[in-house]
C-alpha cells in the first residue's frame, strides 16, 4: 500500500515533459521493487459527469460510484481529448495528444504498435494483465489488446451487422469476474481494464431500470452499470483484492444541448466534460478543481503505483501540474465540409477555434450559453498562445485504409468517415453559419435510428436542399435512401452529387459501391478508376478498381494491376491481402502465401487470410501454427463454417472435447446440415459418455445426409454401446457401403482430370 504522504511527494516531485514526446520510446526503466497494487481501470462510455451523484445529480442511481468518489479523487474538471471513442481511448492508453498516436476519427486508424500503451507498461512491471470490452470500437481491431494477457471481446453474432451489438454490462464483467477467478495468480496483482458501453445511444436499460429512473433511460443504464461495478468489486474483495479503481469517460453525450442529439460533431462540455475518480489504497479524499485531460492519466496513475513516469507522453501527473487542455473534432469535417471544432481550456474558459472563435467562461456559464468572443479579445489572445503552445497537428490524409466490412461496422454505429484528410482546413466554412443544416441532419439520423425513416428522409433532403453545395450531404442521403431500402434512389441521389462535384472521390467511391451490390461491376470499375485519376495514391480507391475486377473474372487484369500497385505502395496490406486470395484460390500457393502473409501484418487482416492461412500451417503439418492463424481469423471476422472445420481438423486427434463443442453448438443454428459439424459434434458427445446425444447428433446428420459413411459408422459404434450388436452391424455394413462409393468416386474424379490435363490444347 502507498501511503498518502507517499503519494503527495510522488504528486509534486513527478511531471510529464513539456517536449514533444517520441511515442516510439522504450518504457522508462523500472523502479525497484516495491508494492504493486492491484487496479481496476473502468472507462464508462458516453457518461456525463454531470449525471452522477457525486457530480451533483440529485436524481443519480450511482451509490457505488459515488462511494468511490468520496473515498478517493474526485476530478471536477476531466475533458475527453474527442468525442469519439477510438481516439479518446487511444489518448487515455497512452497519454498522448491524438497527433501524438495519429487516431484522429472513428475508423481513420489502428492504434500503432509503436506507441506504448499503459498496459504495456504495467504488464512489464509484473502486473498480470485482462480487458473486457463491450463494443467493436474498444476490440483488438483497433489495437488495443496492446500489453493484455487476456482480451474478452466476443461481441456478437458474426454476419454484416455483427459489431452493431454491444454487450452490456453484466456480460463484460462476468468475463472478468471469470479471469479473475480462473485466468489470474491470486498471489500475483492484476491490471484489469474494464469497457462499459451502456449508456450510448440507444439507451435500453433492462426492464427493472426502467423503473429506477422512470423516463429517463440514459439514466437507468449508467444505474444498471453501477451495479454491476458493484457486484465486481464484490468479486475482488472475494479474493482477497483491495484495488485501486480509476473511473472515466471517454466522452459524454450530448441531450439536444446546442443541436446535438449526442455526441461526435462539436466539443461542448455536454460531450467533453467527463467524470474521473481514482479512489483505493494510499488515494486520500480530495476534490480537485483544477483542468485535467484524458492523456494525464497515464502518469498520475503511473505515479501513483509507484512507477516511474516516462518522459515519452504529453499528460502530467495530477494534481499540481496545470496545463492547457485539448479537445478536438473532426466530424464536422468528415460529415459537412465544415471547419472543424478545436478546443482548449485554459483555467476557467474555453476557446473553440474556428474561423468565427467562441470564448465560455465555463465557471460563469457552464452550460456554454453566453459566448464571449466579441468582448474579451484579450482573453482569446491569451488562450490563442495556449493554442499555439501546444502545436497541434492538423491530420493529413489516412494512416491506414480499413476494409470494406470495418468500415460499413463502423456506418451501421452511426459513424461517418471519409476517405481523406487532405482537406483545407483554413478555408474551410464555419459551422455556425449553417446550424440549420447541420440541426437537421442529426435530427433525421436520430428519426431513421427511431424507425421513423420516411420523417428522416424527408429532413435530410430538406437539408440537401439548403445546402447543395455541401458534397458530403449527397454522400449521406445516399447512404440513408440504402438504408431505407430505396437503393435506385440512393443512386440517384449520388450522380446527382457527382454531376455537381464531378471530382469528389468519397461520391464517385460511394456510387462505385452501390453499383457493384447491383451487379454493375463495370460501371463500378470506371468509377473507381475515375478515382484514382483524381488521386493517383488513393487506397480504398484501388481496393474497388481491384473487387470489380476480380467480380468480373478478369483476373489476370487484376494481378496487373495490384502488382504495379505494390511496387508504388509496398505498405498497402489490403491490396496484398486481395492478390494473396485469389492467387491461393487458383493454386498458386508459394506466391499467394507470400501476398496473405504482408496481408496478415495488418492489425485486422482482410476476411479470408488468416483462414487460408491456418489452412497451409495445417497441411503442412504444423498445427500449433495452424491454431493460431484460424483463432485470429475467428476474432477478427467471427467463426465462419470453413474455420471452424479446419479448426476441427487439430481439435478433434487433440481430443480437445469441451473445445468441440464450443465451436460446433453456436454453429449449427446456421449450419444443421453440415455433416462435419455433425460428425464432430457426435464424436465429443460420445467421447464424454452422452450416447443418447450423440445418437441425437447423428440422426440430425443423416436427415440431411443419408449415406454419410463417417455419420453412419458413428451411428453403429453408439448402438454397439447401447447394446444393439445386430443394429450396429448392419448400419457399419452401409458405412462401408457408403465408404466404398465414396473412393470410387473420387478415383473416378482424378481420372477425369488427369485425362482433362493430358488433352490436346489444355491449359
Amino acid at each position: 500500500m502507498i501511503s498518502p504522504l507517499t503519494l503527495a511527494a510522488l504528486l509534486v516531485a513527478c511531471s510529464g515533459s513539456s517536449e514533444t514526446p517520441d511515442p516510439a520510446a522504450a518504457p522508462a526503466t523500472p523502479a525497484p521493487e516495491g508494492p504493486r497494487p492491484d487496479v481496476v481501470l473502468v472507462t464508462l462510455d458516453t457518461t456525463r459527469a454531470d449525471r452522477l451523484g457525486a457530480y451533483g445529480y440529485a436524481d443519480a442511481k450511482t451509490d457505488w460510484i459515488d462511494a468511490k468518489a468520496n473515498a478517493g479523487m474526485r476530478f471536477e474538471r476531466a475533458y475527453s481529448v474527442q468525442p469519439l471513442t477510438i481516439p479518446s481511448h487511444s489518448s487515455m492508453m497512452t497519454g498522448l495528444w491524438p497527433w501524438h498516436h495519429g487516431v484522429r476519427s472513428n475508423g481513420d486508424a489502428v492504434l500503432s504498435e509503436d506507441v506504448v500503451t499503459l498496459a504495456e507498461r504495467l504488464q512489464a512491471g509484473g502486473w498480470q494483465t485482462a480487458a473486457s470490452v463491450a463494443a467493436f470500437v474498444t476490440t483488438r481491431a483497433w489495437g488495443f489488446n496492446q500489453g493484455f494477457d487476456a482480451y474478452f471481446d466476443d461481441i456478437g453474432p458474426t454476419g454484416k451487422d455483427a459489431w452493431h451489438q454491444e454487450r452490456p454490462a453484466n456480460e463484460v464483467v462476468d468475463d472478468a469476474i471469470g479471469w479473475l477467478s480462473d485466468g489470474a495468480d491470486k498471489d500475483q496483482p492484476v491490471f484489469l481494464w474494464v469497457h462499459l458501453y451502456d449508456a450510448h445511444y440507444p439507451y435500453a436499460p433492462p426492464e427493472s431500470y426502467r423503473e429506477v429512473a422512470p423516463g429517463r433511460p440514459y439514466d437507468g443504464e449508467i444505474a444498471f452499470v453501477d451495479d454491476q461495478l458493484e457486484r465486481l468489486d464484490a468479486a475482488m474483495k472475494a479474493q482477497g483484492r483491495d484495488p485501486i479503481y480509476v473511473l472515466i469517460g471517454d466522452h459524454g453525450e450530448s441531450l439536444g444541448e446546442h443541436r446535438e442529439l449526442t455526441h461526435g460533431v462539436f466539443v461542448y462540455d455536454s460531450t467533453q466534460h467527463i467524470p474521473l475518480i481514482i479512489s483505493g489504497p494510499g488515494v486520500s479524499p480530495a476534490v480537485i478543481d483544477q483542468p485535467v485531460s484524458q492523456v494525464d492519466l497515464v502518469p498520475t496513475l503511473l505515479s501513483l503505483l509507484g512507477r516511474p513516469v516516462p518522459d515519452n507522453v504529453d499528460g502530467k501527473v495530477q494534481p499540481g501540474n496545470p496545463h492547457p487542455v485539448w479537445m478536438e473534432s473532426f466530424q464536422l469535417t468528415e460529415q459537412f465540409g465544415y471547419a472543424p471544432h478545436l478546443g482548449v481550456v485554459d483555467g476557467d474558459h474555453k476557446l473553440i477555434h474556428k474561423p468565427k472563435p467562441e470564448l465560455y467562461d465555463l465557471k460563469a456559464d457552464p452550460g456554454e450559453r453566453a459566448d464571449l468572443a466579441g468582448d474579451q479579445p484579450g482573453t482569446i489572445k491569451q488562450l490563442e498562445g495556449a493554442f499555439d503552445k501546444l502545436s497541434p497537428e492538423m491530420p493529413s490524409g489516412r494512416t491506414q485504409a480499413l476494409d470494406p466490412d470495418a468500415l460499413a461496422q463502423l456506418e451501421a454505429l452511426g459513424y461517418v468517415t471519409a476517405s481523406s484528410f487532405d482537406v483545407d482546413f483554413e478555408n474551410l466554412p464555419d459551422p455556425a453559419d449553417h446550424r440549420e443544416v447541420i440541426g437537421k441532419v442529426l435530427q433525421s439520423e436520430m428519426m431513421s435510428s427511431k424507425g421513423k425513416q420516411e420523417e428522416g428522409l424527408a429532413l435530410m433532403k430538406e437539408a440537401l436542399d439548403e445546402a447543395p453545395d455541401v458534397a458530403p450531404l449527397y454522400t449521406r442521403y445516399a447512404r440513408a435512401l440504402g438504408s431505407a431500402g430505396k437503393p435506385k434512389e440512393a443512386l440517384a441521389v449520388t450522380q446527382k452529387g457527382l454531376a455537381r462535384f464531378p471530382q469528389d472521390i468519397d461520391l464517385k467511391l460511394k456510387a462505385a459501391a452501390m453499383l457493384g451490390r447491383q451487379g454493375q461491376d463495370e460501371q463500378s470499375l470506371q468509377l473507381a478508376k475515375d478515382a484514382l485519376t483524381v488521386d493517383p495514391d488513393h487506397a480504398r480507391a484501388a481496393e474497388f478498381v481491384t473487387g470489380a475486377l476480380i467480380n468480373l473474372g478478369r483476373i489476370d487484369e487484376m494481378l496487373s494491376f495490384t502488382n504495379l500497385w505494390l511496387e508504388a505502395h509496398p505498405e498497402d496490406t489490403a491490396i496484398a491481402a486481395l492478390r494473396g486470395i485469389v492467387l491461393f484460390d487458383s493454386g498458386k500457393l508459394e506466391e499467394g502465401e507470400k501476398m496473405l502473409r504482408r496481408g496478415a501484418s495488418a492489425s485486422r487482416p482482410r476476411e479470408g487470410v488468416c483462414q487460408r492461412l491456418g489452412g497451409m500451417a495445417l497441411a503442412a503439418g504444423h498445427p500449433d501454427d495452424a491454431e493460431k492463424w484460424l483463432a485470429r481469423e475467428a476474432a477478427a471476422h467471427g467463426r465462419s463454417l470453413r474455420t471452424a472445420q479446419l479448426q476441427l481438423k487439430i481439435l478433434l486427434p487433440a481430443r480437445r472435447y469441451e473445445e468441440i463443442l464450443d465451436i460446433v453448438e453456436p454453429l449449427l443454428e446456421k449450419h444443421g446440415a453440415d455433416p462435419e459439424l455433425r460428425h464432430a459434434q457426435s464424436i465429443a458427445l460420445f467421447q464424454q459418455g452422452r450416447y443418447d446425444e450423440a445418437a441425437d447428433a447423428v440422426q440430425a446428420g443423416l436427415a440431411q445426409s443419408p449415406e454419410h459413411p463417417d455419420l453412419l459408422l458413428m451411428l453403429a459404434n453408439i448402438q454397439l454401446k447401447q447394446g444393439d450388436e445386430a443394429a450396429a452391424q448392419a448400419t457399419k455394413a452401409r458405412a462401408d457401403a457408403a465408404n466404398q462409393a465414396r473412393v470410387q468416386a473420387m478415383e473416378a474424379f482424378r481420372a477425369k482430370a488427369k485425362a482433362k490435363a493430358k488433352a490436346p490444347g489444355a491449359p
